[in-house]
């Protein structure tokens, strides 16, 4: 299987199901904790520009498959071998799809039900609402990973200013109480009620009158576009020197490799 064969989009990867006029997509990658690729980020992105233009979607809701997580950020094993070079095309498609998330007009309400974790908690943070149980995980673990931690340091800074660093340089994942004081979850619900309170969310938010909701919101995005932007091109340039040190394919190498091990060993003890 070739490079671009894995990583081409799978219609599996995203389910998308309409629940009365409330849209529901759901990242469906669970055997690499809903990771997302290049190719599920353009889906994404072109699901929620043809649901803003549809008069017959009110609201979207954001959710992940199973109960491990809602998404664990960029799958490590598409940019394991890019060099600096290859990260230009990855940071369009990444903006394009949190452009999509931040400039859909009606309401978005994030349904998280598990690790969110990188990107995967990045997108939360541009939805209108986020709704999570009380053992989820969510935070910035690129560094850990090997990645810079610039756009989604930046993106904590505007919420909780500089205990964002802590977090980045830490790659901590904060609890859902922790999260939910500091702003980043709006509420707390029991494990198997998220997606019905998301649902009642997204249905009450569709009631606020529509020309101004959406107004309201393309005004919310233009408060920060400037410095948005200006985080998003700080990321690319460290990205992109990061990557040509080689540094973070090798991390990347050397988590895929500790995995393995822990594979062979669990299942060399299961046959002891």
């Amino acid at each position: 299987m070739t490079k671009e064969s894995k990583f081409a989009h799978d219609p599996g990867d995203l389910l998308s199901e309409k629940r009365d006029s409330v849209l529901v997509l759901t990242i469906n990658r669970q055997k690499s904790y809903n990771s997302w690729t290049g190719a599920l980020r353009e889906e994404l992105t072109r699901k929620l520009r043809a649901a803003d233009q549809d008069a017959s979607v009110d609201a979207a809701i954001l959710t992940g498959a199973g109960n491990r997580a809602f998404c664990s950020g960029q799958d490590l094993s598409e940019i394991g071998k890019f060099n600096g070079a290859d990260m230009e095309a990855g940071f369009e498609r990444l903006t394009a799809c949190y452009d999509a998330v931040r400039q859909f007009g009606k309401p978005l309400v994030a349904a998280v039900n598990g690790i969110a974790a990188g990107s995967g908690f990045q997108v939360t943070q541009f939805c209108d609402y986020v709704v999570a149980h009380e053992e989820v995980k969510l935070g910035q673990t690129e560094v850990s990973s090997g990645l810079p931690s610039v756009f989604g340091t930046w993106l904590m800074w505007e919420r909780i200013g500089s205990r964002a660093f802590e977090l980045a340089l830490q790659g901590r994942l904060m609890d859902a109480e922790e999260a939910k004081q500091l702003g980043f979850i709006n509420e707390i619900v029991g494990q198997t009620k998220v997606i019905d309170a998301a649902m009642d969310v997204a249905r009450r938010l569709a009631k606020q009158p529509r020309l101004a909701y959406k107004i309201s919101k393309a005004a919310n995005c233009q408060f920060t576009q400037e410095r948005y932007s200006s985080a998003m091109n700080m990321a690319l340039i460290a990205f992109r020197e990061a990557f040509d040190t080689g540094a973070p394919q090798k991390e990347i190498d050397q988590f895929f490799e500790r995995r393995r091990t822990r594979k062979d060993t669990s299942v060399g003890n299961s046959r002891t």
